[in-house]
């Protein structure tokens, strides 16, 4: 450890970090946002915003946000350290074995259940599909919730040939979920507890909603202006493994300590901390590479439930999140002993660009000046969405003013606003995947209107209309994306998945 870098770490990021982030989100419509940033062992955490816009509650280090995909890393080495030799006792799990050994209610259309291996599920390289509707709207609470998800997946077909092909796959998870529930023999949420958060001392982070305390709950907010959907929540145990586990940049500053430090062969030792080390060569197995993903500069290959990439000449391990109202994003730079964790309750937060900013200000040699690089590049040039203007105009008073105001923004050069609909989409998508519409209708009307060449914009209200079960108007709309942009995959996914006329 390096006493002048812990010394240097909290002026560093209050002064070359936290202004520019309030800046940022000045500029952006969100509720709430937590940031923790580590160098050796030293934590350094910042808060922004609220856990609820309606409580105005704030939010602090230990409030407990939905990780959504950023779930996956613990699931990952859970199972994976089942799969290690302890002494003389011999592996309870070989990843390489069909995962029916453990788990007989799998079966498949194409008869090729016995070709999935834990190998493949943990790369996303197993061949198959991806989940398409959650069921956030009906959650699923019982303790046979992942073995019910894994008979429901008897019509489905492996897409691609076992280990040949990356391709994400939620459901890969809710099997793993399930796969370790079966080897421990407990449920997958004990499980998980008794193998990883436990022994880490993350002893508030949890994958049962039911556990985190209401005075630590943040919110999910959607749609624009920002709303709490009453009555709706990205939690359902069928898909827990893949997305509920809850937890604050207090303990996930915590869980990169014992990654960092564990993975350092030259690490002090560890006998006085108040958490057991994971074992060097699990992480080295987690980390290596096990699949091209081209996706620079966080994705560049896939490991096993990491993504493996570079930042500034350095390696990095992470993983990113996304469900209605939550963003995520993990980071970790090992051989520095460094990471970044970002946590918000919108879909409005630019999580990547927070975390790419963080550590060009942590990974900086000292004394050159001031910190700069790609991360703190974006957040200094970002625009604001030009949804919060136009929103605001449409709830006032109505849809022809919110379309004057975008046609008003969208002809100033240069340009005060971003345009792009990405933006548009992230104030949408929350709220129909939530199956709560009614929230974002007037948008999505707006949004088809100034933008009729714009192919997500009818994606995105294909889906609307698919999920409130207007199935005709969903495959115009769907066909209308389509004949814009061909390789519209997420248009093409959903009109595949509608029933045929």
């Amino acid at each position: 450890m390096d006493p002048g870098a812990v010394q240097r770490l909290p002026t560093d990021l209050d002064e070359g970090l936290w202004p520019l982030v309030d800046r940022t989100l000045d500029v952006l419509e969100v509720a709430g946002v937590a940031v923790a940033v580590v160098r050796d062992e030293d934590v350094a955490t910042h808060c922004w915003g609220v856990r609820d816009v309606e409580t105005r509650t704030p939010v602090t280090a230990e409030t407990m946000f939905h990780l959504a995909s950023v779930s996956k890393t613990f699931v990952a080495t859970a199972v994976v350290s089942l799969a290690a030799a302890r002494g003389e006792v011999a592996p309870a799990l070989d990843l390489d074995a069909p995962v029916t050994r453990w788990l007989p209610e799998l079966v498949l259309a194409d008869g090729r259940a016995d070709e999935v291996t834990a190998r493949g599920l943990l790369s996303h390289t197993s061949g198959l599909p991806d989940v398409s509707e959650y069921g956030w709207h009906d959650p699923q609470l019982h303790d046979a919730a992942l073995s019910d998800f894994a008979r429901s997946l008897a019509g489905w077909r492996l897409q691609s040939e076992p280990g040949s092909t990356f391709s994400y796959s939620n459901a890969g998870y809710e099997l793993l979920g399930l796969l370790l529930s079966r080897v421990a023999g407990t449920t997958f949420e004990e499980a998980v507890r008794r193998q990883v958060l436990a022994p880490l001392g993350l002893q508030h982070s949890t994958f049962l909603r039911s556990e985190v305390p209401p005075d630590r709950a943040a919110s999910p907010h959607v749609g624009m202006p920002l709303t709490v959907p009453q009555g709706a929540y990205p939690y359902t145990r069928r898909h827990s493994p893949s997305s509920t586990l809850h937890s604050s940049v207090l303990e996930l500053g915590r869980w990169v300590v014992a990654l960092c430090a564990s993975a350092d062969a030259d690490t002090d030792d560890t006998d006085d901390r108040p958490w057991a080390p994971l074992d060097a060569d699990l992480l080295a197995q987690l980390w290596r590479p096990v699949v091209p993903v081209g996706d620079p500069p966080w994705e560049e290959s896939w490991g096993l439930g990491w993504a493996v990439g570079s930042y500034r000449g350095h390696r990095t391990v992470s993983h990113s999140g996304a469900d209605p109202g939550f963003g995520s994003r993990l980071v970790v730079v090992p051989e520095r002993r460094t990471g970044v964790v970002v946590l918000a309750n919108s879909n409005t937060v630019p999580t990547a660009s927070l975390a790419q900013a963080a550590l060009d200000v942590v990974l900086a040699d000292p004394g050159t000046g001031p910190a700069d690089g790609e991360g703190l590049a974006a957040l200094r040039e970002m625009l604001p969405p030009v949804s919060r203007p136009v929103a605001d105009a449409l709830s006032r008073s109505g849809p022809e003013a919110g379309a004057a105001a975008f046609r008003r923004l969208s002809e100033e050069d240069p340009p005060a606003y971003d345009l792009d609909d990405e933006e548009l989409a992230n104030a949408v998508w929350g709220a129909i995947e939530l199956h709560r519409t009614d929230l974002v209708r007037p948008l999505l009307e707006l949004w088809t209107t100034v933008r009729p060449e714009s192919s997500e914009a009818w994606t995105m209200a294909g889906w609307a209309h698919q999920v409130d079960g207007d199935l005709d108007a969903a495959r115009d709309l769907l066909r209308r994306a389509l004949e814009l942009d061909p390789d519209n995959q997420d248009a093409a996914l959903i009109a595949g998945n509608l029933p045929p006329v």
